[in-house]
């Protein structure tokens, strides 16, 4: 008969548990994957979507009801959330999740239900499971830059309201436009762009983020630093935030007020660019889409911008963004405003929260963003100052 000892039994069930935690390990994680598979190919689709608010949405189908997606090309792949309507089927593990200010979190990541867009049919796609989301009130869920790392191209043209999406390779070889190349961190698009002469930055291309071009503050003090007129581009100084990504606002720093004679991309010049500064990446956002279409090419890692008029450079002469509001404490508060600005001069200040808007009561960020604001027309807001006290100006949004 055989017998087992006391030793042999404790290393049977160390054995056993190291085995169970390491299956245990491995529920609880999650790496990146292009695995979902798609109901065609050697396909060529036409995608019907919507550029509003300078954002791209595409209408996705699901188990008999249609949903709105958000294309981010700055997100590795999709997100849905907690509180929207878009269901998820299985939480597959969790992974570290970066948002665009740079902030990390360990989240959920899910896998979508089988859902179609356009022709197509994808199953298994997976995204990252976000809590309450305060600026997603226009959409369901984000299909991210995963849709193109699994090798698919695609010509955006929201003047058209379409994208045209294949699988077939070098399917867009024949058309023109200033291409860059792209390379990939943490799974999403970067490209070389010249926001002043003698000076290059890395730009993450954010569809997900709204403006043409915002600067990193780690690229704007190192162009002050080795560029000795690149100050001329500086129009202001204030102190405070602006950028809101998945896990929240950025935290209050130095914020510079930028008037760009001109950015370069491949070529192409957008002439008399007021921006900003974040703490978060360089990032090349949706508004480009105003100016032209964009190709991307995952088998050469490049992008074309196709302007809508054959010229080298269009002028932009935008108005500075002088007051940025994020959410504090659940509420609509005042991140940033620049003391040169028509808002300051208004009566707005740092850290004003809002209490209501035409005498209506404001009590979250969501209710904020919501807001119909008309254009030309002056709101009434009630402010709580940071020492407390409460002030009524009039002022547009």
């Amino acid at each position: 008969m055989f017998t087992l000892r006391r030793c042999d039994i404790i290393k049977f069930l160390a054995c056993c548990l190291m085995q169970a935690m390491g299956l245990a390990c491995q529920a609880q994680s999650y790496s990146y994957s292009v695995k979902f598979t798609l109901s065609a190919r050697n396909f060529v689709d036409t995608i019907p979507i919507i550029f509003e608010d300078d954002q791209i949405y595409i209408t996705a189908h699901t188990r008999g009801a249609t949903y709105r997606f958000c294309l981010d090309t700055g997100s590795s792949q999709g997100i849905v959330y907690t509180d929207g309507r878009f269901p998820h089927t299985r939480i597959l593990g969790k992974i570290t999740s970066h948002d665009a200010n740079g902030s990390t979190s360990k989240i959920d990541v899910v896998e979508y239900p089988d859902f179609r867009i356009g022709h197509l049919t994808i199953h298994g796609y997976t995204g990252s499971l976000l809590n309450s989301h305060i600026d997603h009130t226009n959409y369901d869920a984000v299909i991210g830059f995963d849709l193109f790392n699994k090798g698919l191209s695609a010509k955006i043209d929201p003047l058209h309201g379409y994208m045209v999406l294949t699988d077939i390779p070098r399917f867009f070889d024949q058309e023109e436009g200033y291409r860059v190349r792209y390379r990939l961190l943490r799974w999403v698009p970067n490209i070389k762009v010249s926001p002043y002469h003698e000076c290059t930055d890395e730009a993450r291309f954010d569809t997900g983020s709204r403006r043409l071009y915002v600067m990193s503050d780690h690229s704007r003090r190192t162009f002050s630093n080795n560029i000795p007129d690149f100050e001329t581009q500086i129009e202001g100084m204030s102190y405070g935030s602006r950028a809101i990504g998945s896990f929240g606002a950025e935290s209050s720093r130095e914020v510079a007020f930028l008037w760009l004679d001109r950015l370069q991309w491949g070529g192409f010049n957008f002439y008399d660019y007021h921006t900003m500064t974040t703490q978060g990446n360089s990032r090349i956002g949706a508004e480009i889409f105003h100016y032209g279409s964009v190709i991307i090419d995952p088998k050469r890692k490049e992008l074309a911008f196709q302007p809508h008029e054959p010229r080298l450079g269009c002028l932009v002469s935008n108005e500075q963004m002088d007051i940025a509001f994020v959410p504090k404490d659940g509420r609509a508060s005042v991140g940033l405003i620049w003391e040169g600005s028509r808002q300051y001069q208004n009566g707005f200040r740092q850290g004003d929260v809002i209490l209501s808007i035409d005498d209506r009561p404001i009590f979250t960020f969501r209710q904020f963003l919501s807001y119909p604001f008309i254009n030309g027309k002056k709101h009434r807001f009630t402010l709580r100052g940071t020492d407390g006290s409460l002030r009524i100006i009039e002022s547009e949004r």
